[in-house]
């Protein structure tokens, strides 16, 4: 068996591998809604709101939580707020933001995504708020109590305000929504004290539910973008009670899924980062260093956010706040090549951004960007093919070399280089044009995979190019041409080889074709196509006679 078919079969068979578990292994459960906190959430004043029935531990629980740390000793109305603008509705709550945050719902707006789970909950928030301020307790004086509320002190269309009042800190947040799906966090601190200094340590969290997506491919992460490194862990990779912390100049961090980010960037870089799951929530919390507040002192701490779709622009060109080498865009995933999947893939998503401004169509997009991508590997195709069709065309004088020499593999491999040399064949030619090829065809896949212009779109009897096909055609058609493919390839092996490789591979890759995206089915099933019709077209070509060997 070559080289090549050794290297497709391993990878076919990690690949097989991969789907299986991944497939197979349960998602961890949905998190269970505990009743009393229900009821305590929905409290307001010491009455139930209307549709509700708490419990008599709900209303004690709701009338220690509730109960307004203001100097008035009035009791804090809760209040939810829209901020809106043409691409985003931001849901903002003065409902126990320790306990979560202070945004409680997150709706696109764009058309893409009316209709569907993704205009009301994208950002996997599950029902739980999300942007919490808090500070930390071992090395901060001033500190929000489990009973803080906040009291709504100014809103319009675009921005909220709201603050703490306690007896010698002032808590104040004010959260403004920008353009597109950027909006800006101020959070101002002041020590109230007139006769003690007080030190303080900010932190903000940023969190996503785990395990509520449909799409096995969907994997809810946790983000940390330092001076040295970007940092990305899975929610698989913090099952295990481990919380990773990174630290040295944090430029920004975040939550997200594969199409979709809530993104928190410091006008001036943190501290550290933490990620951690907690209650089916994956949490990044980002952390500041320590600071002492004079008696009276007040200072603002700036945080752009994100959130909403990772369109490649959008996070190129955020403008929240203004940091140099932001580098957002590091959130889409362009493959395990690294920069050389991120050039090739924003490559080929220009070109299929440009056929889709051509056809209207994403489906049919992919199917012309196939044909180019075809098109501008053919040289190298074309020479695998010509060097097994030469192969093939030896093999007769091989199988004597085999039989004449036996097992003495030395004088065995001696001969068979004679031979390659005498006729003229390169048997690493039909390895080098696949080989050259890779780097496109990750970069391809990766692009296909994270491109969120493909959300929610249509092709054909497919509903969605991001999720599988529902009918099964593509992955069973796949495997019919690449059977009908392999047995008009050239063939360089024995029978018994050929027989496996014609059954074994088609199979493996319509298995592994069943949950993929229908995106990624499309343009590998417009690949086999254009293979299938090159190949009977070059085979179909009469061989040139073999070389003769020359007289030893």
């Amino acid at each position: 068996m070559s080289f090549q078919q050794r290297t497709l079969i391993a990878l076919a068979l990690c690949a097989l591998v991969y789907l299986i578990s991944d497939f197979f292994l349960p998602k961890p459960p949905e998190p269970e809604v505990d009743p009393s906190a229900t009821a305590t959430a929905e409290q307001v004043d010491g009455k139930a709101v209307e549709g509700e029935t708490p419990d008599a531990k709900a209303v004690e629980a709701e009338t220690e939580v509730e109960a307004p740390v203001v100097e008035s000793g009035t009791k804090v109305e809760v209040v939810e707020h829209e901020l809106r603008n043409e691409l985003l509705a931001v849901t903002v709550t003065n409902r126990a933001p320790m306990r979560g945050g202070i945004v409680s719902g997150i709706h696109l707006l764009a058309p893409q995504f009316a209709g569907q789970k993704t205009e009301t909950d994208a950002l996997q928030l599950g029902g739980s708020p999300t942007l919490e301020v808090s500070f930390a307790d071992a090395a901060s004086e001033v500190k929000l109590p489990k009973s803080a509320s906040f009291k709504m002190v100014e809103t319009s269309d675009r921005h909220v305000v709201m603050e703490y009042a306690g007896q010698d800190v002032l808590v104040r947040e004010r959260l403004e929504l920008l353009e597109g799906y950027e909006a800006r966090l101020t959070v101002t601190i002041a020590n109230r004290a007139t006769d003690a200094a007080a030190t303080q340590d900010h932190r903000l969290h940023l969190s996503t539910h785990v395990g509520v997506s449909d799409s096995q491919y969907d994997i809810s992460r946790g983000l940390c973008r330092t001076a040295e490194d970007f940092e990305v862990e899975d929610a698989s990779d913090l099952d295990d009670g481990e919380n990773p912390h990174f630290s040295g100049g944090v430029r920004w961090g975040g939550a997200d899924n594969k199409y979709f980010g809530l993104y928190a960037v410091p006008a001036d870089a943190l501290t550290e980062c933490e990620m951690r799951i907690e209650d089916n929530r994956l949490v990044d919390r980002l952390s500041g260093s320590v600071e002492t507040l004079s008696p009276g002192q007040t200072r603002d701490y700036v945080f752009g956010v994100y959130f909403g779709p990772k369109e490649l622009e959008r996070l190129r060109d955020f403008s929240a706040v203004q940091v140099s080498e932001l580098d957002l865009e590091e959130a889409i995933d362009w493959g395990f090549l690294g920069g050389l999947s991120e050039a090739l893939g924003r490559m080929l998503l220009a070109m299929l951004r440009w056929f889709y401004a051509l056809t209207h169509s994403w489906g049919f997009s992919i199917v012309l960007l196939t044909i180019c991508v075809k098109a501008v590997t053919l040289p190298l195709t074309l020479k695998q093919m010509s060097s097994m069709k030469r192969m093939r065309a030896i093999q007769p004088e091989i199988q004597k070399i085999k039989e004449k020499y036996g097992s003495d593999r030395v004088k065995q491999g001696q001969e068979m280089q004679a031979l390659f040399g005498r006729s003229g064949v390169n048997p690493l030619a039909g390895c080098l044009p696949t080989l050259v090829q890779l780097p496109i065809w990750f970069a391809l896949y990766s692009m296909l995979s994270a491109a969120v212009e493909l959300v929610h779109q249509s092709f054909l009897w497919l509903p969605d190019l991001t999720q599988q096909d529902p009918y099964y055609i593509l992955p069973l058609s796949l495997g019919a041409l690449m059977v009908l493919q392999n047995r008009m390839m050239p063939n360089t092996m024995d029978e018994a080889q050929a027989k496996m490789m014609r059954w074994l591979m088609p199979g493996m890759f319509t298995l592994f074709m069943l949950f993929l995206p229908s995106g990624l089915a499309v343009y590998i099933f417009a690949n086999i196509v254009l293979s299938l019709i090159q190949t009977a077209i070059q085979v179909g070509i009469k061989d040139a006679p073999p070389p003769e060997a020359k007289p030893t």
